[in-house]
């Protein structure tokens, strides 16, 4: 079966986890960050997966369904497609009051890389943002990560500043940026298997507390 993108459920945590530690030397969220992203109120969180052949999805695609259909607190439920294979996810933040959107954290297994899969999960995230009635699309990403960079590039964000001694080991982040419209233009087919990055936390992990946007 073709890979599908839906909203992150609890039960998908210790194939995230396991996402994580693949896809990252150091500043991998903890269970308990993880759980904190999928729950809270002004985030939303999308994992792309590989289901079963022989199971049928028993809950809508983000690719089928306006993603904002589903309030926070959807996350609750358990009749999901079963995550025989979680490829990766992708989390933006929300600001109460604000029209800007947050590219939190972006991850795409290994053996994942080179689908195209990562512009799949970026524009429908960048969907979100827009039926949210966000305007600007924020991310941070490392500087030595050229093939996130070159994603994001490829998506229409432009670097807007540099920030130094972002990361716990004192790397520097560049700021990236993108103005969303309600006809935002997104990759044409031809781009859209160009490549993917393989991973790229935009911001450093979140208090548990207060995860920021």
């Amino acid at each position: 079966m073709t890979p599908i993108l839906r909203p992150a459920i609890r039960a998908d945590l210790d194939a995230l986890v396991e996402l994580e530690e693949v896809s990252f030397d150091s500043d991998w969220f903890s269970r308990r960050q993880l759980s904190h992203l999928i729950l809270r109120a002004h985030a939303r969180t999308l994992v792309i997966i590989q289901p079963d052949d022989d199971v049928i999805p028993t809950a809508p695609a983000v690719d089928d369904v306006m993603a904002a259909l589903w309030p926070a607190g959807s996350v609750e439920r358990d009749d999901a497609t079963p995550l025989r294979s979680v490829l990766g996810y992708g989390t933006v933040l929300f600001r109460r009051n604000s029209r800007r959107a947050r590219l939190y954290s972006f991850c795409l297994h290994p053996e994942s890389r080179g689908r195209g899969l990562a512009q799949r999960m970026l524009t429908s995230l960048e969907q979100l943002a827009i039926a949210q009635g966000c305007t600007q699309f924020d991310l941070e990403v490392h500087t030595g990560n050229g093939a996130a960079i070159a994603l994001y590039e490829r998506h229409g964000f432009e670097k807007c500043g540099r920030l130094r001694d972002y990361y716990a080991d004192g790397a520097a982040a560049w700021k990236m940026r993108k103005a969303l419209t309600l006809d935002s233009p997104v990759p044409v087919a031809e781009e859209l298997a160009a490549g993917d990055a393989g991973e790229a936390h935009p911001g450093s992990p979140p208090t548990v507390n207060a995860g920021a946007a």
